[in-house]
């Protein structure tokens, strides 16, 4: 594997990772608005995690960009 496969792969978890957190804060949101209750903070996180979200995809196409065709991490994928 190559840094930038690892690298590529390590965005795709913390993307996994922030998108599960995204949809609980997003229910959180929902209830707390649902119930009448304050909702500024829920309102923050969901924004902040959006704004990691939006960060990590870029850098995911970065990263793809600079991985390449055929460079899959295997040897037989690199090129010189």
């Amino acid at each position: 594997m190559t840094s930038t496969s690892s690298t590529l792969a390590g965005i795709e978890a913390a993307i996994a990772h922030d998108e599960a957190a995204l949809a609980g804060y997003r229910s959180s949101l929902a209830r707390r608005e649902a119930k009448g209750h304050g909702a500024v903070q829920a309102h923050e996180l969901v924004r902040t995690v959006e704004r990691r979200l939006a960060m990590l995809r870029e850098r995911q196409q970065i990263a793809e960009a600079t991985e390449g065709p055929g460079r899959s991490g295997s040897p037989e994928g690199r090129h010189p």
